[in-house]
């Protein structure tokens, strides 16, 4: 078995399917953030180079804006559906100690996806405006805003997918790591 699989009864049931198409979009959602990731880095580098040379970089500024909302966005899917991202669980805990883990977990879930939705929804609100406006940066290049803003949209509801995927599968984590249920 891989380390993905889960060694489990139901393994070959709709919630291993279900976690399966999770992880494959995960694993998209974060090859797109590693790229991100490279064009901020070379943007980075390619302004510090235009800068030292004399030749005009405000583009550059544009396309690390661009590149980091990306990165941020993209990232926070794959962290949070193998586990890896801070989530409102601690303050609520403290909030309502004494209560069953479950109920918990379902009163996070709830106020988590909830508000991603909601910022799913203005952002897409958004970006929309920036196409129908045809807004563009002022600099040489004149990127379309909508570029960075739809990395809102497109990340939070992903990241709100990958949120509700951990409440009703199997917990993911990284290859190697052990894989426990309902944690």
């Amino acid at each position: 078995m891989s380390g993905k699989d889960f060694g489990r009864p139901f393994e070959a049931g709709i919630f291993a399917r279900l976690a399966r198409v999770g992880d494959m979009l995960a694993d998209l959602v974060g090859h797109l953030a590693t790229l991100a990731l490279l064009c901020l880095t070379g943007s980075i580098v390619l302004g510090i180079v235009f800068r030292w040379v004399g030749i005009d970089n405000s583009w550059t500024y544009d396309l690390d804006l661009y590149s980091l909302a990306w990165t941020a966005f993209a990232g926070a899917v794959l962290t949070a559906r193998y586990g890896r991202h801070v989530t409102a669980g601690i303050a609520l805990e403290r909030m309502v100690s004494g209560m069953p883990s479950r109920v918990l977990r379902l009163i996070r879930v709830i106020i988590v996806v909830g508000f991603l939705i909601l910022l799913t929804i203005s952002a897409w609100w958004l970006t929309i405006s920036s196409i129908e406006t045809n807004e563009k940066t002022i600099d040489v290049v004149q990127w379309p805003v909508w570029i960075a803003e739809a990395a809102l949209p497109f990340g939070v509801a992903f990241w709100a997918l990958a949120e509700l995927c951990n409440a009703i599968l199997p917990k993911r984590r990284a290859a190697g790591d052990s894989i426990e249920i309902g944690d």
